[in-house]
Formats: C-alpha cells, sequence, structure tokens
C-alpha cells in the first residue's frame, strides 16, 4: 500500500473519530453514520434518523452496499457507539468502533479492520462536556464490502 492510499485512509478515520467526539459531547451518544472516500476525493456522509442502534446500523449497511455497487467508493468507514468486546477491552470500555475498508486492499486475505477508540466522558468542574480520547485498539479481518 502506498503512502498515498494510508494518508487517504487515515484521514478518513480522523475525520470520523472527531465527528463522533463532537456528537458524544454534545449528546453523551451517537447514532451510527457511514463515511466514504469517493474516488474523486470527495467525503460523503450518510446518517438516519433510527433510533434503534441495530436498526439504524442495517440501514446504513444497506446504503454501502448499494454505494458500493455503483461504484467509486476508495475507501469507507461505518461507526458506531458500542462497548468494546471483552477480549480487547482494557481499562476503558465504551469505545467508537471504525469499520474500515480501502479499494488498495482487495485481494488480501485481511483487507479490512475494526478500530476500537476507548473514550470517556468527562467535564472540567461545573464546564462542559469533553470526550476523552484513548489509544485505538485495531483488530484486523477479511473485508466484507469493498471485495473484488
Amino acid at each position: 500500500m502506498s503512502a498515498l492510499e494510508d494518508e487517504k485512509a487515515f484521514t478518513l478515520l480522523e475525520q470520523a473519530v472527531y465527528r463522533a467526539q463532537g456528537l458524544l459531547e454534545q449528546t453523551k451518544y451517537f447514532q451510527p453514520f457511514l463515511m466514504l472516500l469517493n474516488d474523486a476525493g470527495e467525503v460523503e456522509l450518510f446518517e438516519n434518523e433510527v433510533k434503534d442502534t441495530t436498526e439504524s446500523y442495517a440501514l446504513l449497511e444497506d446504503t454501502l452496499k448499494k454505494r458500493i455497487k455503483e461504484g467509486g467508493v476508495d475507501v469507507m468507514v461505518l461507526a458506531v457507539d458500542t462497548l468494546i468486546p471483552e477480549n480487547f477491552v482494557q481499562d476503558v470500555p465504551s469505545g467508537i468502533r471504525l469499520h474500515l475498508e480501502e479499494k488498495s486492499q482487495i485481494g488480501k486475505k485481511i483487507a479490512a479492520r475494526f478500530l476500537y477508540v476507548p473514550y470517556e466522558l468527562c467535564r472540567a468542574g461545573e464546564g462542559e462536556m469533553f470526550v476523552k480520547l484513548h489509544s485505538p485498539i485495531p483488530v484486523g479481518f477479511p473485508a466484507e464490502y469493498i471485495v473484488s
């Protein structure tokens, strides 16, 4: 994978983390969302108004599958507010889970990753809420969406 491909994936991941962090600071949780980087280098954001997280996530998966069939998806990040699985959790169980897949990884055995970003909701005295992010926990697996 080239440095340019790495940079595109990192940039989209960073945008997704900052979006999730901002939503957490406002509402203490966030609904799943999907961010795509298309071949033109534009970021596409998909959300829905469904309150049930599982249903919302499933609808985003449907959107993702349709969008990939249309073509032009370079990198995808599907984000959800979750508890980190026990076998990966360290000290902080709450996490932002980012499902990352990239067109540049098609054909590789381990072509997708979950990045769990542990977070804590904090308040400085009587001040506003802020989100303390911890080091991401990467988990690799075969791609599910961007496949050949």
